[in-house]
């Protein structure tokens, strides 16, 4: 019995449907699926826009969006045409039967569809609507109903002003940083919300804004700049926040990220690169000296880190106790043995018999050996009317007569589909802006 327990899934049991497209949205509802949520991804005819996204798997006739992949495994995929009244009223008839909506389409196409989150709260009151946009849905002034990319949040949370090159510039982080912290702040928040259900019978609106989500990420800079030296915070260069030197520098077979963040560290350094009398110098051996002489700080570092490879470097500063790692490509994470021993990374069945390497849940690393599966589009539709809301063939074929999917035939499962219920995740739409 204890066996059983511990093998079941947390959130086994609950029901998410989800609205979304891009990043935020999908995201929070794979977090739900990867725990143990049935989690059905309302998609529109056509389906979800990451789904054109290139670069795509090609196999035989079908493909496969890597982008889409990465964001919806597990989910169970319907297509409905929300433009159409009998594809809304079958999504009205879903929510009233799920625990949890998750949507990241702008308020005003939710709106324009009778689905406004305040609205929802109203017919449905023990449901939870999270809801995510790039400035929130109450009291964004200005803002209001404006594109928010995770770009967009990054700069007006300070982050992009903190990632700066070595002459000072800002540089955009690469990757969808506000797009997740969002997901992840949206996640925990239905956690919470599944809580007062559970207790109280009610559910709530959740209104996530991306740029607020930014903020945890830059709380220390935030508090320092408010007390720091004018002589430091006035220096231009990559970083005068965490230490010195601090940030990638190049080595022989590409870059490593060293961390220098206290004198000591320094003090360490100094003695790996074979100069331990720089480590008592009076231009560099506290951090404000360092601070304002940064520029002679990463010439000594880059003479250094340039003469060695990664893994030297690495050999080196970790024995002395310094922080270093190399700066992975893709290719090398995908492929890292420390990640796959962990359980940080996992396979994800790609719907036709290939397999992708992505992240784990890290709140809930998979530990059944199952493999989830990325959902063809609309392939779950008949099962999901019949499970969900107990509509008989003849009417699901009714419903396709009347438009209510959109006139596209539903794809079929893969050869061996994953039917264990723990993977089995939510829904979502996307083109209704």
């Amino acid at each position: 019995m204890l066996q059983e327990i511990s093998n079941e899934r947390p959130l086994s049991g609950i029901r998410v449907l989800e609205l979304s497209h891009l990043i935020a949205g999908p995201y929070c509802a794979q977090m739900l699926a990867d725990e143990g949520a049935s989690v059905v991804k309302v998609e529109p005819p056509g389906g979800e826009l990451t789904r054109k996204r290139e670069p795509m798997r090609h196999v035989g006739d079908e493909k496969v969006a890597a982008y889409y992949a990465s964001l919806n495994r597990g989910k169970r995929s319907v297509v409905l045409d929300l433009k159409n009244p009998a594809g809304l009223d079958v999504m009205e008839r879903l929510l009233a039967s799920c625990d949890v909506f998750v949507t990241n389409m702008r308020v005003a196409a939710l709106e324009r569809l009778g689905l406004h989150p305040q609205a929802l709260h109203q017919r449905f009151p023990r449901l939870i609507v999270a809801c995510i946009s790039g400035f929130g849905m109450e009291n964004a002034d200005a803002h209001t109903g404006r594109a928010g990319l995770a770009m967009v949040a990054e700069a007006l949370s300070g982050a992009t002003g903190l990632t700066r090159d070595h002459s000072g510039n800002p540089v955009w982080c690469g990757f969808a940083l506000g797009d997740i912290t969002a997901s992840l702040s949206a996640h925990a928040a239905i956690l919470l919300a599944l809580r007062q259900q559970e207790r109280h019978g009610m559910g709530r609106v959740i209104d996530i804004g991306l740029v607020e989500c930014m903020l945890p990420m830059v709380s220390v800079a935030m508090g320092r700049v408010q007390v720091e030296d004018q002589a430091c915070s006035g220096f231009s260069g990559s970083n005068g926040f965490h230490g010195v030197p601090y940030g990638a520098f190049p080595a022989a077979d590409g870059f490593v990220n060293i961390g220098v963040n206290s004198d000591e560290f320094w003090r360490r350094l100094c003695g790996a690169m074979g100069r331990p009398e720089l480590g008592t110098d009076a231009r560099y051996a506290t951090y404000v000296q360092r601070a304002l002489r940064q520029q002679e700080v990463h010439a000594i570092t880059e003479q250094y880190t340039r003469a060695h490879t990664r893994a030297e470097l690495t050999a080196q500063l970790s024995a002395a106790d310094v922080p270093v790692a190399g700066i992975l490509s893709m290719n090398e994470v995908i492929t890292d043995d420390y990640l796959r021993e962990r359980g940080a990374v996992m396979d994800v069945d790609d719907g036709y018999g290939g397999r992708f390497v992505l992240p784990a849940d890290p709140a809930w690393p998979a530990q059944d050996g199952v493999v989830p599966r990325i959902p063809r589009l609309g392939e779950h539709r008949d099962a999901v009317l019949h499970q969900e809301l107990g509509l008989p063939i003849e009417e699901i074929d009714r419903l396709e007569r009347s438009g209510a999917f959109g006139g596209a035939a539903p794809q079929r499962p893969a050869a061996s589909p994953v039917t264990a219920a723990s993977t089995v995740t939510a829904a979502s739409t996307a083109a209704v802006e």
